[in-house]
């Protein structure tokens, strides 16, 4: 029986957000393939005293791990003096020496977490070590440690890009820091083609794709398609700064545009920055956003800044919704046309686009066709598995 050691550093019992998606869909390939799997993420240390059984819970009784392993990342600090002493002084001579300075990517490793890590690499030899992001790629710096085993990344994200708007960005420094750490491993898996084309011009690893997975909802259903729409938009943000600005582009240039009398449905935490004089249903949280997907006609996603594939996107296409957004709303999928989405930055032109999808019957079937099929083709979750099959034969 193969053995997998799968590093995930988030909570995994949250359940709300794209990373988490992959990260369950992969542990559920790996129980079909019947491989042995220890997960291994960062212990809670903000009080959450939930969270951590909640995340032994949910992958221990769905069987997607044979050992769950909450890292430590930092130690108390009852004493500030002893805690500067014996841990902050040392992280940060493993910091001057470990990672360079002028790079704009952040550090969030310790020697704990470190240490704690390379020693479950101590109890037991593993034929795959995944690593998610690359924050945290030092981890399997010792080749000792790691045997034999084949080490991957799964990079999620371009995280250059990500900085490039930082004070005092040093583009070569960290896009040479970021290509140095993939370096160290076997194999770099890329969500997205663009990202593929990119770190294969510069890895000596192999590149692989593996796009975002998830199962064909039940909406793809006759039935299910023929529940009535009592949104004719839906907008599912959370509240980071990207979102923040581009629910702002939307609503203070976009909406006036639309008719009155157009129901839009906002879901998520991005309704703290949307001002009460907006007459739109505002759900803060829902645990499963299939029924509303289904209850609406079009999907919206006016980014205009941010990196990496926008999960929203495709949960959207998913259910045979017709996209309208910007070109940030296309990042990651395959083909920029024929996809479901109809793209622009203007924004007169994105609300005649959303009129045009709610009012002509001929283009929204055209669209939500093509929405369909792209899904079933690129990001089904049973495609992404047969890709992986190249990989765990």
């Amino acid at each position: 029986m193969k053995k997998v050691l799968y590093f995930f550093p988030d909570n995994m019992a949250l359940q709300n957000a794209g990373n988490i998606t992959r990260a369950m869909y992969l542990l559920k390939y790996f129980s079909q393939k019947g491989y042995e799997v220890d997960f291994a993420s960062i212990r809670n240390e903000k009080g959450d005293t939930e969270a951590d059984p909640k995340t032994v819970d949910l992958l221990e009784s769905a069987k997607l791990a044979a050992n769950v392993y909450l890292l430590p990342r930092k130690p108390g600090k009852n004493n500030p003096v002893l805690y500067f002493f014996k841990y902050k002084m040392w992280d940060l001579i493993y910091y001057l020496f470990t990672f360079p300075f002028k790079s704009n990517i952040p550090t969030f490793m310790t020697l704990k977490l470190k240490r704690a890590f390379e020693g479950l690499l101590k109890q037991k030899e593993y034929d795959y070590i995944i690593i998610s992001y690359i924050y945290y790629a030092d981890m399997v710096a010792s080749k000792v440690l790691t045997g034999k085993a084949k080490l991957i990344i799964d990079t999620h994200d371009f995280i250059t890009a990500q900085f490039k708007y930082k004070k005092r960005f040093n583009l070569g420094a960290t896009f040479e820091d970021e290509i140095n750490r993939l370096n160290a491993f076997d194999e770099v898996w890329a969500i997205s083609a663009e990202e593929r084309y990119l770190f294969n011009q510069f890895c000596k690893a192999k590149v692989r794709l593996v796009p975002m997975m998830m199962d064909a909802p039940a909406a793809n259903g006759d039935a299910q398609l023929a529940e009535p729409k009592i949104y004719d938009v839906i907008y599912v943000a959370s509240d980071n700064v990207h979102n923040q600005r581009a629910a702002n582009w939307f609503f203070n240039e976009i909406y006036p545009l639309l008719p009155a009398g157009t129901h839009i449905c906002v879901i998520g935490k991005i309704n703290q920055f949307i001002p009460d004089t907006y007459v739109i249903t505002r759900v803060p949280f829902v645990d499963n956003l299939d029924s509303y997907y289904r209850k609406a006609k079009i999907a919206i996603c006016p980014m205009l800044s941010g990196t990496g594939v926008k999960v929203k996107v495709v949960e959207a296409l998913a259910h045979g919704l017709p996209v309208v957004c910007t070109e940030y709303g296309t990042d990651g999928l395959p083909n920029k046309i024929d996809n479901g989405c109809l793209v622009t930055g203007n924004a007169a032109t994105y609300a005649r686009l959303m009129i045009q999808l709610l009012t002509q019957p001929a283009l929204y079937a055209q669209q939500q066709a093509l929405a369909k099929r792209l899904f079933d083709q690129y990001f089904e979750a049973g495609v992404s598995y047969q890709m992986l099959d190249e990989l765990f034969v």
